[in-house]
């Protein structure tokens, strides 16, 4: 049922009405007239984190039109193979004879390790707040300037 009318429809859509609109709309406005009338549904899953973050460089080129499209993509190592892979992979997949990737330079870091060599992150819930870190807690000081 997804073809090239229904993406279209779908993209017309969110270009009136801004693209948050997914998440409020009513699915019937996102049916194009030769598919109203059937039971549809829309989806809210994340296609893939990688291919939705890869093709984020799609949103600059309406911006910018200096090549490459970013200057710079920073990010913690674990991106080599994610982000800039996935963006790299889709620029160059989409153009017939663009051959330059999205971005001009690649930092990466390393990684903030707790005190037992593993890696801090929101996901593994050993990492610190900003917040946390800024303004201290009762437990530990603050770290900055005042």
């Amino acid at each position: 049922m997804v073809d090239k009318a229904t993406v279209s429809h779908i993209i017309k859509v969110l270009g009136e009405k801004g693209t948050d609109y997914w998440w409020t709309g009513q699915v019937e406005e996102f049916i194009p007239e030769h598919l109203q009338g059937q039971a549809l549904q829309k989806g809210t899953d994340t296609l893939d984190v990688w291919f939705d973050s890869g093709s984020s460089w799609t949103m600059l080129d309406e911006i910018r039109s200096e090549e490459p499209l970013a200057e710079v993509y920073l990010e913690g190592s674990d991106q080599h193979r994610g982000w800039f892979q996935s963006s790299l992979l889709t620029k160059l997949s989409t153009s017939h004879t663009d051959t330059q990737a999205p971005y001009g330079n690649i930092i990466s870091h390393g990684m903030v390790m707790d005190e037992d060599g593993q890696k801090m992150s929101k996901s593994a819930g050993n990492g610190l707040s900003p917040v946390d870190v800024t303004m201290g807690t009762k437990v530990s000081p603050k770290y900055r300037l005042d």
